[in-house]
């Protein structure tokens, strides 16, 4: 090679162009992370996306591509001090939201029952109603209790379980849900308690007739889990409360022998794979996993899946002087978050992965609610795709 040669490197290709199909595009955006994060940077390439971005049809149809994956935002939780619910964010920069921007000005008085797909459950006593809200639409629905017989038995205890099926046909969370409302007697007070139950369909505005069981003991104040198509609660004694949703009936399902009378903090009913039914147990420091599971001949038992001593796990921080607690369960994400002291875990129960949320000045004793929910981070600039769905 002489001197003063210079090979030339091959130039590089040009970047491929865009779509000029708006539908082909569309079919591309729609496969974006659901970060809150993600449309508003999304929409600064060009004023094309900005366009097809904020249009309320393709923000409908990203909900409902993703309707099975709604990141977690963060976590609602109630403090009995205060009165109040506070909402505690979940996500890192950029994809963090402020605590404000989910604040709801609720007197005295309500308390949340549930959580799901967007949608908060509040119930206040006094008053015998509803409000089920929407954070991210800033928008709510009042719902009378009819049920005359609930409001002035004496002694009754009041629990409520929501469920919402908005990712049909792309409808909004207050669109379609649905609001189970439990009153059951006090087994302290009544020698025979029973537990009755009426389901509300927002599509209807109708309550159900009422069906009732028999139970021994007193529901948890822990929101319930939704397994296949029930929504279920955790009781004192460590049985489980079961509310069909399609058959519109009530069971009672007993618990391992091992687990019962379990303090409701040290329990925590649990979605497993294949929507089986699932309980974990605190033990001092040692978490036990259990699934209900149908033997050869047909018929469901728990059954023991696996042993977890936290010690390893947590003490790699600092010494545990306290017991841990379980403090709530994301039934989507199969985590579940356990407080020791001010620290506040979060525990992968697929990967076995453990990591600390956020430490905490205030020790609540109701659990922690799971937010999850489609939502665009609002800017200036982008302030129109706020995901009002």
């Amino acid at each position: 090679m002489s001197e003063g040669f210079t090979r030339r490197r091959p130039s590089s290709p040009p970047p491929a162009p865009l779509p000029d199909n708006d539908d082909l595009l569309q079919e591309i955006l729609l496969r974006l992370s659901t970060s809150p994060s993600s449309l508003p940077r999304a929409s600064l390439v060009c004023k094309r996306w900005r366009r097809l971005l904020s249009d309320p049809g393709f923000l409908r149809r990203f909900r409902v591509f993703h309707h099975r994956e709604p990141p977690l935002l963060g976590l609602f939780t109630y403090y009995f001090f205060h009165g109040n619910t506070y909402f505690t964010p979940a996500l890192d920069p950029p994809n963090r939201i402020h605590s404000t921007r989910f604040s709801l000005a609720l007197p005295r008085g309500w308390m949340p029952h549930d959580c799901r797909r967007g949608l908060v459950l509040f119930y206040n006593r006094p008053l015998q109603e509803f409000i089920v809200w929407d954070p991210v639409a800033r928008d709510q629905r009042h719902v009378a209790v009819p049920h005359s017989s609930a409001k002035k038995k004496p002694g009754v205890i009041h629990r409520a379980g929501l469920f919402c099926d908005d990712h049909h046909a792309g409808l909004t969370p207050l669109e379609a849900f649905k609001v189970v409302s439990l009153w059951f007697d006090d087994p302290f007070i009544v020698a025979e308690p029973q537990v009755s139950a009426s389901l509300y369909e927002s599509k209807t505005g109708v309550w159900s007739n009422i069906i009732s069981t028999s139970i021994t003991a007193k529901i948890n104040v822990k929101p319930s889990i939704l397994v296949g198509n029930s929504l279920c609660w955790l009781l004192r004694n460590g049985s489980i409360l079961e509310f069909d949703l399609d058959r519109q009936s009530l069971a009672v399902i007993h618990c391992p022998v091992y687990t019962r009378d379990i303090p409701f903090l040290r329990g925590q009913i649990l979605r497993m794979e294949d929507d089986r039914l699932g309980l974990a147990i605190l033990f001092d420091r040692r978490l036990q996993l259990w699934e209900r599971k149908a033997d050869s001949n047909g018929v469901a038992r728990w059954m023991l899946q696996k042993r977890l001593e936290l010690d390893k796990f947590l003490s790699v921080r600092s010494p545990l002087h306290e017991l841990p607690v379980i403090q709530g369960y994301d039934e989507d994400g199969h985590v579940m978050f356990i407080s020791v002291e001010t620290e506040v875990f979060t525990i992968q129960l697929r990967s076995m992965q453990f990591s600390c949320l956020f430490k905490t000045i205030h020790y609540s004793d109701l659990s922690y609610f799971p937010f999850r929910s489609f939502y665009t981070a609002g800017t200036s600039a982008v302030e129109v795709l706020e995901l009002k769905l």
